[in-house]
């Protein structure tokens, strides 16, 4: 009576099961109820397959202020059981520990300790910091400094394993993404343990790949023994025999490194076959749970299994269970591959359907069309206009605004043209001055290199008033010093000629300079042009010729420090007040510039003039006569300005 009255209660808690010991086979029970194993059990069976597979190994523990006390000792068991299967010493596997919160704290590195018991006394003796979660800081560390040559890691050409274990129960308060990638980048395999409501890409973030080896989530820390025998297997390439076999264990089976056991849960023993397991004192009967439930720790009652909840799941975006087993899904704008784990994100411009005139592209959930350049988005959002910059408004142009195939220049009005800014416009200073113009230029060593840079600038300042082209200004420039030398022919790149003249700095033959400009420059050769005005303007600054009288060339005479004022008088035209300048110096040779380009600018010649600009020295055209005289001229001159050079020589 005693048995039937037991036998009747049992059948009121739960569907009672007749035991036949002797004949029974039990159904394989399915990998995620088997991974739900004793923690006492797991311990005692755990044996060392690591052995002769040396591994760098650093614990990264969460010690923020949401891992309860009771919890914090529940994870030192952790690592202590994990440590149970670890071969660690010197030559084998070298162990590391750092707990975080707001900081980092590193409790022993990988050359500390080279003992297990050493290893495990310095787990229990840790201390809970109690503060925030910054785990992207401790994966940093461990990167940096942990997984160094200095603190015990051993160098990378030996190809020992470097294993990081992060435990987390909460969202971290910094960046993990970046840096979890630059420590898997150099060789760190990581695996994430998650506890609780933690967020499931976060973890995805930080593990290694393949995650469905490498990242794990438990509800409570109560459930993170249960993966030690998955980290026993994945760690040392054990295979665990209870999930490839028909063990007919009736409550636990136990992977050993050779083969298996069957265990019965805590309050129960296990009969003479090695598989089923009974009450004690209770024959012939068991409560069990209805598929999808899972029995309590009394033996009696029953709660619903969260298969996502075990942390094997293997999806990657979300877990959904289901009263059988579960679901992987994925997030918005994602598709679930054929494994029914991983997704894939949706290319919605490859569907051919997006409608977009020029260019479809992909965004987290969805598409957007987008035009070439030089066109804009109609109103519908997928065809394309033609872009008219200029009408936008905000072109800069001062004068005038023209489109082009896909942008706009800027065009300056009759009269004005355009500034280096590509905007803005100025008057042209002498565009109507058109003219050959040759610049005589004193290259003697009196002038000094920086003296003659400075009157390279001048140049250049005095060109850009002028309309330098093929049809208006052109420029040609003489240097003398000991002899004469055609530095620019005229009508070429001027300001880029002049930059690059080399300074001569040597004697000073002013007279023979004259001469050559007298005789070759103004030639057809040299691009001089024969209905154009003639212009020279002659630097000096020594002592210089005689005047070129009646020559039939208006000529400007600029004297800086030792010229003298008697001689550029005597190069001078006339009247002297309008046609010499002089400077103390090359600094104030700005001066001389701005007074220059008056004179050659100064008003718009009339028709009948020709372009004559009232201060610029020009060359007068002349007949044939006047061309003979000016030659006969030049050879008085010349005599003259050798016997002054010679005169000179001898002081």
């Amino acid at each position: 009576m005693r048995y039937l009255a037991l036998g009747l209660f049992c059948l009121l808690c739960c569907d009672a099961v007749r035991v036949d010991h002797r004949h029974r086979r039990r159904p394989r029970p399915s990998v995620l109820s088997r991974g739900r194993n004793d923690s006492a059990l797991q311990s005692n069976s755990v044996e060392s397959l690591c052995k002769g597979k040396p591994l760098d190994f650093v614990f990264i523990i969460d010690s923020s202020r949401s891992v309860r006390p009771s919890d914090y000792e529940k994870v030192k068991t952790f690592i202590t059981n994990i440590l149970a299967f670890l071969d660690v010493g010197p030559e084998a596997t070298r162990v590391g520990l750092l707990q975080y919160g707001s900081v980092v704290q590193n409790e022993f590195s990988l050359n500390t300790y080279s003992s297990k018991a050493d290893v495990e006394r310095a787990v229990k003796a840790m201390d809970h910091l109690a503060t925030g979660t910054m785990t992207g800081l401790a994966i940093q560390y461990t990167m940096e400094t942990a997984f160094t040559e200095p603190e015990g890691a051993r160098p990378t050409d030996m190809h020992i394993p470097r294993i990081a274990m992060i435990v987390t129960d909460g969202r971290p308060q910094d960046t993990v993404e970046e840096v979890s990638a630059q420590a898997r980048q150099a060789g760190i395999q990581i695996f994430a343990i998650g506890v609780g409501r933690v967020d499931m890409n976060t973890l995805r973030a930080i593990g290694s790949e393949p995650h469905s080896e490498h990242v794990y989530l438990v509800g409570n820390f109560s459930q993170i023994e249960t993966l030690t025998s998955v980290f026993q297997s994945n760690l040392c390439g054990g295979t665990d025999l209870c999930s490839v076999v028909d063990h007919q264990c009736d409550h636990l089976c136990v992977s050993t490194p050779t083969s298996y056991m069957c265990r019965c849960r805590k309050g129960y023993t296990l009969n003479s076959d090695g598989k089923s397991c009974r009450l004690p004192g209770v024959l012939g009967y068991e409560c069990r749970c209805r598929l999808g439930y899972e029995l309590n720790e009394d033996a009696r009652t029953c709660r619903r299994i969260d298969y996502c909840d075990l942390g094997n799941h293997g999806c990657q975006h979300d877990c959904v269970s289901t009263p059988e087993s579960y679901i992987c899904r994925c997030t918005r704008g994602y598709v679930l591959n054929l494994d029914g784990k991983t997704c894939s994100k949706i290319d919605h411009c490859a569907l051919g359907d997006h409608g977009c005139e020029h260019e479809c592209v992909n965004t987290e959930d969805s598409f957007f069309c987008k035009c070439r350049e030089g066109y804009i988005l109609r109103p519908d959002n997928t065809t394309c206009k033609k872009l008219d910059p200029c009408s936008l408004g905000n072109h800069g142009c001062e004068h005038d605004c023209v489109n082009t195939e896909d942008s706009f220049v800027c065009r300056c009005r009759e009269g004005y043209t355009l500034r280096p800014d590509n905007r803005t416009c100025k008057k042209a200073e002498c565009g109507d001055g058109v003219m050959d113009l040759v610049f005589v230029i004193d290259g003697s060593k009196s002038l000094g290199p920086a003296n003659f840079e400075l009157v390279k600038q001048f140049v250049n300042g005095i060109v850009d008033s002028l309309d330098v082209s093929g049809i208006g200004t052109h420029v040609g420039l003489l240097q003398y010093s000991t002899k004469v030398r055609t530095d620019i022919p005229q009508a070429r790149d001027i300001n880029r000629a002049v930059s690059r003249m080399q300074y001569m700095g040597r004697g000073s033959m002013t007279g023979a300079a004259l001469r050559h400009m007298f005789e070759y420059s103004f030639s057809a050769k040299e691009g001089a042009r024969p209905d154009m005005p003639w212009v020279s303007i002659v630097m000096m600054c020594q002592n210089g010729p005689a005047k070129a009288k009646d020559a039939g060339i208006t000529i400007y005479a600029l004297g800086v420090g030792k010229a003298i004022e008697e001689e550029l008088r005597e190069i001078a035209s006339e009247p002297d007040d309008k046609h010499l300048y002089y400077a103390e110096d090359f600094s104030h040779m700005g001066e001389i510039a701005d007074k220059l380009k008056s004179r050659i600018c100064k008003e718009k010649p009339s028709p009948e003039e020709m372009c004559k600009c009232d201060n610029v020295m020009l060359f007068q055209r002349q007949v044939n006569e006047q061309l003979r005289r000016l030659t006969q001229h030049i050879e008085v001159v010349s005599k003259r300005m050798e016997t002054l050079e010679s005169q000179l020589g001898h002081k």
